[in-house]
């Protein structure tokens, strides 16, 4: 009979095993669904265009910085919005003036997950050129900043624009330089500062010059963040969700910027070509912590120097050749660049002159080094920035903020109703359904699971009972027959 219970016991528990299982499927799918799952929480982007207002930020020719980083803003908050699981806030939409501390509230207050501050550069001498990002010297702040960075480098690679790297600065203090940075930091918030390109250099011209220019490098800095955060488009069929992100470890000290100059800097003449005053030269330098950026030569033992040539090299060695003047003797001299623009000299190496006739029209002087020793940077671009307002109280070519997309109004942070009801993509809604089905099926399964135990009970009483009266009913028996 024991035996008989114990089968009835095994079927109960098979049929509650299988009921279990099946209930647990949608459990199952979301754990392995990939980092995009809808079961996750969306992260919250908030978008930060540099300047605004009476803050013009850069200006270089026609080109005003605070109207193009609206449009490179305007255009990444578009182009995430077709990304689920993605919430997306701009700081402004607007021509207004914000403070650092405002821009840091706002993240704060709409719960930012990370905060990406967009600007252009230009440089003192008109000298520098290309892309780079800062972000935070500290903690896990550094390393999310620096893999997120490296991505980011890794879209404006796709424009030919040039790597200047993921860099930090700091404060006498020790803190980060950046008040934006810091103030996020303060927060808890991840935070970046990209710098796109340079207005102020020819290398980088065709990159901003037009609103559709000023479109695409949005476009770049939202497939960075789509392939940071793992996420997938319906729309277009992006899918980023496999994408492996830079892992960078968190360090455990500040993550000072690079104060030394490179070292082991030489310059070697490797071969002269007398007929054509073709000169092969061998540079050579290291710099163990930010790399080596940029290198300049001159012909004339240092008095002006050629623009900065990229280098290019993957190791401490670089070749390259120079045409020079075969008619006079010549010094030639070089600087070799950091990943900071730290700057070391070569001794200078003379070369007789070849014994041909005088270069005319450019007094001796290389084309491409410039008579003040700096490059001159002359026009950026024949493109036109269209959309772009001659004063500072007219608009800028923006897409409209609208769905998912936030805006601070007037620097004050209360979002409108209709801005509130919106605030989560489509991919919430799905998500906030699928955890209440897992709650209603877990709960389902827990009530499956007493009403077991409560019917597995009474049938064990019921038995209990009836072997009870069969053994008073065999006890009479025999109390008969005796």
């Amino acid at each position: 009979m024991e035996h008989k219970y114990a089968m009835v016991w095994k079927r109960i528990w098979k049929s509650l095993v299988k009921a279990a299982g099946f209930c647990l499927l949608p459990v199952i799918f979301c754990i392995l669904v990939p980092a995009d799952t809808v079961c996750a929480e969306p992260v919250k982007v908030v978008i930060d265009p540099g300047h605004g207002g009476e803050n013009l930020g850069g200006k270089y020719g026609k080109y005003t910085e605070k109207y193009m980083t609206q449009v490179v803003a305007n255009a990444m908050a578009e182009e995430l919005k077709k990304y689920e699981g993605v919430e997306v806030y701009l700081t402004r939409t607007t021509d207004v003036e914000l403070s650092l501390q405002q821009r840091a509230d706002y993240a704060k207050a709409v719960g930012a997950d990370f905060f990406f501050c967009l600007h252009f550069n230009m440089s003192e001498n008109h000298t520098l050129y290309g892309s780079e990002v800062w972000v935070s010297a500290f903690g896990r702040y550094y390393a999310e900043g620096k893999s997120f960075g490296e991505l980011c480098l890794d879209e404006m690679d796709t424009l030919d624009l040039y790597r200047r790297g993921v860099k930090t600065r700091l404060n006498k203090d020790g803190t980060d330089y950046y008040g934006v940075i810091q103030h996020c930091v303060d927060y808890n918030i991840p935070a970046c500062i990209i710098e796109h390109c340079h207005l102020d250099h020819r290398e980088d011209a065709g990159r901003f010059e037009t609103t559709e220019a000023l479109k695409r490098l949005g476009v770049l800095d939202a497939t960075a963040v789509a392939k940071y955060y793992g996420l997938y488009s319906p729309t277009t069929g992006a899918d980023y969700r496999h994408v492996q992100k830079p892992k960078v470890e968190v360090p455990e000290r500040v993550v000072k910027p690079d104060d030394t100059e490179p070292v082991d800097v030489s310059l070697t003449c490797l071969r002269v070509k007398e007929e054509t005053g073709e000169v092969n030269l061998l540079l050579t330098g290291k710099d163990e912590d930010s790399g080596l950026l940029y290198y300049d030569y001159s012909i004339n033992g240092g008095l002006n120097y050629s623009g900065l040539q990229k280098w290019e090299a993957p190791g401490h060695e670089l070749e390259f050749t120079i045409k020079v003047p075969t008619d006079q003797d010549i010094a030639l001299k070089c600087r070799v660049y950091n990943g900071y623009d730290l700057d070391t000299e070569t001794e200078v190496v003379t070369i007789p002159a070849l014994g041909g006739s005088t270069n005319e029209g450019n007094n001796g002087i290389t084309p491409g080094i410039s008579v003040s020793g700096q490059e001159t940077a002359g026009t950026v671009g024949d493109g036109e920035l269209q959309d772009q307002p001659e004063d500072n109280t007219a608009g800028t070519d923006s897409v409209e903020a609208s769905g998912d997309v936030h805006q601070i109004d007037m620097g004050r942070y209360e979002k409108k109703d209709a801005e509130k009801d919106k605030a989560l993509i489509s991919g919430s809604d799905v998500s906030r359904f699928l955890w209440l089905m897992v709650l209603g099926i877990l709960v389902s399964l827990l009530v499956l699971l007493l009403i077991a135990k409560a019917r597995w009970r009474k049938k064990q009483k019921i038995q209990q009972l009836m072997k009870k009266k069969r053994m008073q009913r065999e006890s009479g028996y025999r109390r008969r027959r005796r």
